[in-house]
Order: structure tokens, then C-alpha cells, then sequence
């Protein structure tokens, strides 16, 4: 007899019901931690990034740690997954590639001190120069034909290429990892790499692949519902409905030694049924990300990043920027000028688009850089909110 709830969003799922039952029944028997946290509560409460943070090495019971975010909060979480736990996330990798037809010689161009560098691996930290020519050394030796990086990253070598008024036509498929992929991104990488289908997937160092964008409908990403259960919550913790926007919120079905239960990730997703009818997988929509962030207006809302960000990508003269809100009305605006670039008649431009926003209060600092470093784990942040 249970003697707890299931959640809302699971009832009449059978298996994400009976995988939610085992899971959590496991971590009240077995896991020191969670015998505490959950005491005698029906209704499992939910397990944020706060409470994880605070209670990192209880989670991890004494198990070695062998992931580690990369710390866009300041404190990095530190997870810890076994073998059979890796070997299910590795075998999401090679499905997502069976939906683009199946797997291609690859290689990566990623932070190497997040991930196990190979003779197909090269960093991300290095001049757009040098990794043009480790992508065609590849395909000359090695016959690649994919190539996976950061959004962020990809957007730049192809900036690089069109202004040289190059191409690399030899690439056949582009996977975007670890960052949000945007619309005006993928325009760009197009016209460098127009032979390649592009991918993308969603994941986190805590859980592994979360979801990986659809082939046949680009603007839905399907869940990997056999691993995870996502629920995705509206402000007062009820299921969103389909198009509504709302937290996700995860539970690791499988991975027993650091059970990560009903976990609110920091992210931001909507419901959406996928009309490819090709994936019999839940889908998701309007994915929003921790680093995208939220911007806090001064009335006390939440503004999505995405009302900026197209904007600044359309201002003329800027290459590379990031926000940080450090109030409510008050930004600071880190950038990489174009050569060339009217410095003031930037700062103007994008001076309003805030105050259009936010309000004539509005205080902006601006911080021109001749660059402007990823994190730890080769992400790179374009908005920094107060939440974070």
C-alpha cells in the first residue's frame, strides 16, 4: 500500500507510475538522506537546486563524485552516476543519432576539461582559426561528417567562415549540445555548413539527456520518457497545460545511488504534442533555459531573456555580448565589438530596447572586452539573472 501521492502529471501513465513508486520507495528505505527529507510526507516535495546544493554530500551518500555542473549559480552541483546509469545515457546518444538516419563519423570541438578528450575532440577555448582547421583535418584523415559543439560556439565559426566568404560543405550533420539552440543561430550556422542537418539536444550533467529536438518538426524536442519523469509545473506546482510554459521538474528513474527525485532543475518548458507522429515520445516546446535566465522587472514579474535577445543580435556592431541583472533596474552589458563599430550608437541602441522593458529608471553599465570567458564546463551565458 503506498503512503505517499503520485504526482498529477504521472496518473494514468502506467510506467512512469510504477518507475516514480520504485524509485522513491528505494530512497526511503535505502538512502539516509531522503528517509529524513521525505519523514512522514504523503505528498513528495519538490527537490531544488537550493536543497541539493546544501545537502550535496548527504545526497551523494559516499559515493565518488563523477559529474560536476558548472557552476552557472556560483556553487557547482556535484553528481554521481554508476556504470549502468552511464551506459543508459550513452545508449540515448546513439537512438537520437538512429533519428537522423544513424551514426556518423563525428567529432567535437568542446570545454576538454569537462570531457574526455580524444583524437576526434578538440577545445573550445581555441582561436576560430584553429578549429576551422581541426574540423578540416577531420573530415581529409578521418572522414567526419558530424560535428557537435556548443550553439554559441558553431554560431561563431560559421560567422567566421561567411566572412571570409567560405563554406564547409562536407559536413552532413550538426548536433547543439549543453546550450539553448535559438532560431537566429541556426540561420547562421546554415549558410556555413548548408549540407548539414542540424540537431539539438537538451541535457544536464545531473540527469544526462533530457530530451533531443525532432527531426521532422524542429520547433519540438522529445522527452526520454523511459528514463525520466518530467513533470512541468505551473507557479502554484499543478501540471501546465499544453502551450503553458512552467519549471521542469525530474525524476532520475534509474539512477539509485544519488536519486535525484522530483528535482527542480532551474529550467523552463511547455507541454506540446509533437505532430510528427514518427517519435512515440512526449514532447516539449518553448524550452528556456538557467542560461538564457529570467530578468526580474521592477513591478516584481519575470521577463524571458528572449524579448532581448533577437534585438541584440540585430544590433549592428556587436560580435559577442552577455547580460547581467543586478537589480531590477540595473544591467550590466559585457561586449565584443565588431571592428569598425560606433561604440556610442551601440550603447544607444541597445539602452533602449532595456528601458522599452524595464523603465526609464533604468541603469546600464557597459563593459566592452576583447573577450568574454565560458564557464567551467564550456557553456556560455548570455543572461545572467538575479535568480541565478
Amino acid at each position: 500500500m503506498l503512503d505517499f501521492d503520485i504526482p498529477v502529471s504521472f496518473h494514468g501513465r502506467p510506467y512512469a507510475e510504477t518507475h516514480f513508486r520504485q524509485i522513491v520507495q528505494h530512497a526511503k528505505s535505502h538512502h539516509p538522506f531522503y528517509r529524513k527529507f521525505y519523514a512522514n510526507a504523503q505528498t513528495i516535495p519538490l527537490l531544488t537546486r537550493e536543497i541539493l546544493q546544501a545537502h550535496n554530500d548527504e545526497l551523494l551518500n559516499g559515493h565518488p563524485v563523477t559529474g560536476k555542473t558548472s557552476g552557472s549559480t556560483s556553487v557547482p552541483v556535484r553528481t554521481h552516476w554508476g556504470p549502468p546509469r552511464a551506459k543508459l545515457d550513452a545508449r540515448d546518444s546513439g537512438n537520437y543519432a538512429e533519428w537522423f538516419g544513424g551514426r556518423l563519423p563525428n567529432m567535437k570541438i568542446v570545454a576538454l576539461t569537462a570531457h574526455e578528450g580524444n583524437d576526434t575532440s578538440f577545445e573550445v577555448a581555441t582561436p576560430l582559426p584553429d578549429q576551422l582547421r581541426f574540423i578540416r583535418r577531420q573530415i581529409a584523415e578521418k572522414g567526419a561528417r558530424a560535428l557537435i559543439s556548443y550553439p554559441t560556439n558553431l554560431e561563431q565559426l560559421a560567422q567566421h567562415l561567411i566572412s571570409a566568404g567560405d563554406t564547409v560543405d562536407e559536413l552532413q550533420r550538426i548536433i547543439c549540445m549543453s546550450e539553448l539552440f535559438e532560431p537566429s543561430q541556426e540561420a547562421v550556422i546554415r549558410r556555413a555548413f548548408p549540407q548539414a542537418v542540424i540537431g539539438s539536444t537538451y541535457s544536464s550533467t545531473e540527469v544526462g539527456m533530457i530530451a533531443g529536438r525532432c527531426p521532422h518538426h524542429p520547433a519540438y524536442h522529445h522527452l526520454m520518457a523511459h528514463k525520466l519523469g518530467v513533470e512541468l509545473l505551473d507557479p502554484e506546482g499543478k501540471p501546465c497545460k499544453e502551450g503553458e510554459v512552467g519549471q521542469v521538474v525530474i525524476t532520475d528513474y534509474f539512477n539509485r545511488r544519488m536519486p535525484l527525485i522530483r528535482y527542480a532543475i532551474g529550467d523552463l518548458a511547455a507541454p506540446a504534442l509533437c505532430p510528427c507522429g514518427k517519435i512515440d515520445l512526449p514532447a516539449i516546446t518553448q524550452l528556456l533555459g538557467k542560461q538564457r535566465g529570467l530578468l526580474k522587472h521592477p513591478e516584481g514579474h519575470w521577463v524571458f531573456s528572449t524579448e532581448l535577445s533577437p534585438h541584440i543580435r540585430d544590433t549592428p556592431g556587436i560580435r559577442q555580448y552577455q547580460v547581467e541583472q543586478l537589480s531590477p533596474t540595473h544591467f550590466t552589458f559585457r561586449a565584443i565589438a565588431q571592428d569598425g563599430a560606433d561604440i556610442n550608437v551601440v550603447q544607444d541602441n541597445i539602452r533602449s530596447h532595456f528601458v522599452r522593458l524595464f523603465g526609464q529608471s533604468l541603469q546600464m553599465d557597459f563593459d566592452w572586452r576583447t573577450e568574454i570567458p565560458r564557464l567551467p564546463g564550456g557553456k556560455y551565458m548570455e543572461f545572467i539573472g538575479l535568480h541565478q
